[in-house]
């Protein structure tokens, strides 16, 4: 055998080998779109139509994974999306939309009867549901529930409503008359404030004022109480069920709880 030859069936292979593997390189990059990419546009607060049509016209594609439903966000629109907004991504991409549904998710309302007021408010809290008001009529049971009302009327439980829907509470009032004493809620934000009410038994009166926008335009969740009726002290006690009016003020200055 010559040398030539020998020389030849010697680098043949490695040839092949690397003509094969360029190849195989050079497909994997058309296959793949190496060089390709796409910016992922913002798409929240579109309409499901509206993320649709801009993704296709990008050659990415939409699917809804999930919703959920907000006050904050326009009904019917994107709140969430993978990938996030910035993203760059192959052609041909899926892109999972979370969508603010039109109306808050149905669910059933749990049977508080037989609970205590805080066992009965952590339920209503933890499913999404409101305590609008607190009653309480003679019984034995001090703050046992003994009735349970939607809109004035008694909701029995697995009785369909709308998450974040305000429930009534019908509270025993005891056998020895007792009274509750009035909490400092002077400072607090809104909700808060609303919330320290209810676990001391107590519902909200009238909301006085405003201060400091007119009455008018105003987004009390964003206001503090700078005045209450009764004020809270040691000898301040009122019935179960009574009223706290309060005076809110947008400007928190000097305000503290």
């Amino acid at each position: 055998m010559t040398a030539g030859k020998r020389f030849f069936l010697i680098i043949a292979p490695v040839v092949i080998a690397a003509l094969i593997f360029l190849a195989a390189w050079l497909w994997l990059g058309v296959y793949t779109r190496h060089d390709q990419k796409d910016q992922v546009p913002d798409l929240r607060a579109k309409t499901l139509e509206e993320a649709v049509s801009t993704l296709e016209a990008m050659g990415l594609h939409a699917e809804v994974i999930d919703s959920v439903y907000s006050d904050e966000a326009p009904k019917g629109t994107v709140v969430d999306q993978d990938p996030d907004s910035g993203r760059f991504v192959k052609p041909d991409r899926t892109v999972y939309l979370v969508m603010n549904a039109s109306q808050p998710k149905m669910l059933n309302m749990p049977d508080l009867v037989n609970l205590s007021k805080r066992q009965a408010i952590s339920v209503l809290e933890i499913l999404g549901l409101k305590v609008s008001e607190m009653q309480y009529r003679p019984d034995p049971c001090l703050d046992c529930v003994l009735a349970q009302l939607y809109e004035g009327k008694p909701i029995a439980a697995e009785t369909r409503i709308r998450k974040g829907e305000s429930v009534t509470l019908v509270l025993g009032q005891g056998q020895k008359g007792e009274r509750v004493p009035v909490p400092d809620v002077r400072g607090m934000g809104f909700e808060e404030m609303k919330a320290v009410l209810n676990l001391a038994s107590l519902n909200l009166g009238l909301v006085v004022e405003v201060k400091g926008c007119g009455n008018s335009g105003c987004d009390t969740a964003l206001a503090r109480v700078a005045r209450q009726f009764p004020v809270p002290g040691p000898d301040d006690l009122i019935s179960p069920g009574g009223m706290v009016d309060v005076w809110l003020t947008m400007d928190s200055t000097g305000v503290t709880p």
